[in-house]
């Protein structure tokens, strides 16, 4: 299975298809990664029928002129039907995390009937309640976390630190993204991964970054990327 499969498709069977998190700090192009990787699997036949869904509260992408955004459930879920990516962005940011409770009930009330699968891609996820190493998520996200897999739908949060993951994914990550890092983050990565970081800490400068399999305990190491629209 290809890295992109491992860490982007929503196999509803498969012991890579738990949530994903990338986690680098602000400013080492974790969006380009991210648009990037979007775009090889859009590529893959394997995500032939998969919907993306980026939500971000900065209220950016780099995703193109031709993905739709929205701020409406309703007009997500429209725009769903015909768009393999549409992004989505906040009225409010006060109002955030009540976004992406709805986004994820939602997700989960259409899953049946999207046949390649949802990935759900949650920008600054650091800013939600319980995203820290001793917080309690919402109901929803615990949802998104534990049973998304049953349902086709892969959660991916996007956070500047690996401690902004909440204990809730220890257990249920298959596999991390990393850019540049913070060296406090090790000793909490070693505590929900099992995985020893420190010697990948130095490598992860001018862009580049490293895939953690979770499921096999490999670190797989690639050169910095140019983003291409999906």
């Amino acid at each position: 299975m290809s890295t992109i499969r491992k860490m982007l498709l929503p196999d509803r069977n498969g012991s890579h298809s738990l949530s994903t998190a990338f986690c680098a700090r602000s400013g080492s192009g974790k969006t380009t990664l991210l648009t990037h990787l979007v775009g090889e699997a859009r590529r893959d036949e394997a995500f032939k029928e998969t919907r993306f869904v980026y939500v971000s509260i900065k209220q950016e992408h780099l995703f193109g002129e031709d993905v739709p955004v929205v701020s409406t459930i309703e007009d997500l879920l429209k725009a769903m039907q015909k768009q393999p990516i549409v992004t989505f962005y906040p009225k409010d940011a006060g109002y955030y995390e009540e976004d992406i409770d709805d986004i994820i009930e939602s997700m989960f009330s259409i899953s049946d009937d999207v046949d390649g699968g949802i990935v759900l891609m949650i920008d600054d996820a650091n800013v939600l309640k319980g995203f820290d190493s001793r917080g309690q998520p919402s109901p929803s996200v615990k949802k998104l976390t534990i049973a998304g897999r049953s349902k086709g739908i892969r959660g991916v949060y996007i956070l500047h630190r690996i401690s902004n993951l909440p204990r809730l994914m220890n257990g249920n990550l298959s596999g991390m993204v990393l850019l540049s890092i913070s060296s406090m983050d090790l000793p909490y990565s070693k505590k929900i991964t099992g995985i020893e970081l420190d010697s990948l800490l130095p490598e992860l400068v001018d862009y580049k970054w490293a895939y953690v399999d979770l499921i096999t305990e490999n670190i797989h190491r690639y050169n910095p990327v140019e983003a291409k629209n999906p």
